[in-house]
């Protein structure tokens, strides 16, 4: 069977569904973290009306955790300078100056002394103070020159977020998408795999997706593709935690074809076919490698949520997985 591809829907491609589903993509991904549970179930609506058996993947929040919205844009910060970050539901809710987080389970977490990354790693901040006064709230200090923007990830990178159990957020996600047919959910940050527990209680017989995206995970990877229907080895959040080269050699150990379930790779997989009609002959020559090494298929991200041109990405993708195909993968 050809390769699985995935394309992500966004502010590019949201109304262009069926063009990019005529190039060959076998399922659809929503990033749930950048919209409400009734924007989620009313996008799933549309799409089945349109495209009744296409598959979609609502990729749950998980264990991501992200900025709020910062009422007045993004913010320069200069290094040494304080932050105070404050639990907060909305733009109003949070402390004044302070830079929202609606995030309980991130504040019962931090410590004095943690180093958060912000925004994909291009921002880091120190922990100084936590808790402040009894209140969700600690202070950091900025390590270097930055600006903050809104609704960026925020990565705890000494040691792990642990969720027990499915967060607010995430139920109403799939408590808005579980009513629909072919509807899988991806789990972001995925620890060890008992997650995918804790979303088939709430959506019985759902496909659960690993989302590999923290140096636990690695480790507990057997494991996560025991408990899941696929993996995504996701390269984006995954290198935010490890840094570039232990990304790549961990990325290099790994062996999709001897895990318990199909393994795709997401993150800047044909990253130049955003603003470009054709992908770099590197991106090319990478992607045989992975279906070499038994990769399923790959997840396309900015390539069709933001690009330029989002269906002839996808169509791109379809060729050149035909093209390479080497492996024998169930579609998701």
């Amino acid at each position: 069977m050809p390769s699985t591809l995935i394309a992500t829907l966004g502010p590019a491609s949201s109304a262009r569904a069926d063009a990019l589903a005529a190039t060959g993509v076998d399922a659809f991904r929503l990033n749930a973290s950048h919209m409400s549970p009734e924007a989620v179930g009313e996008a799933i609506a549309s799409l089945r009306a349109r495209l009744p058996a296409l598959p979609i993947v609502v990729d749950l929040q998980g264990a991501k955790v992200r900025l709020g919205e910062l009422p007045a844009g993004p913010r320069d910060v200069r290094e040494g300078e304080t932050l105070r970050f404050a639990l907060s539901t909305g733009p109003d809710e949070a402390d004044e100056g302070a830079l929202p987080l609606p995030h309980a389970e991130l504040f019962a977490a931090v410590r004095v002394g943690d180093t958060l990354g912000l925004d994909d790693d291009r921002v880091h901040v120190r922990v100084t103070a936590a808790r402040l006064g009894g209140a969700l709230a600690f202070d950091a200090v900025a390590l270097h020159d930055a600006t903050i923007r809104p609704r960026k990830g925020v990565n705890l990178l000494d040691h792990p977020l642990v969720l027990e159990g499915l967060t607010s957020v995430d139920a109403a996600h799939v408590d808005a998408a579980k009513g629909f047919a072919h509807v899988s959910f991806a789990f972001s940050f995925m620890l060890d795999g008992r997650e995918a527990a804790w979303v088939r209680a709430r959506a019985p017989g759902a496909a659960i997706v690993g989302k590999i995206e923290r140096r636990e995970a690695i480790t507990a990877l057997d494991a996560i593709a025991r408990a899941c229907d696929t993996v995504w080895i996701c390269r984006g959040d995954l290198g935010a935690q490890l840094g570039a080269a232990a990304l790549a050699r961990a990325v290099a150990a790994l062996r999709p074809s001897e895990l318990a379930c199909p393994t795709l790779m997401a993150g800047q997989v044909l990253e130049h076919l955003t603003n470009h009609r054709e992908p770099t002959r590197s991106e090319v020559c990478h992607l045989h490698d992975l279906l070499c090494r038994g990769y399923a298929g790959i997840v396309l991200s900015d390539e069709t949520a933001i690009g330029d041109d989002p269906a002839l990405a996808a169509a791109t993708a379809r060729s050149l997985l035909d093209a390479l195909g080497v492996n024998d993968a169930p579609a998701l």
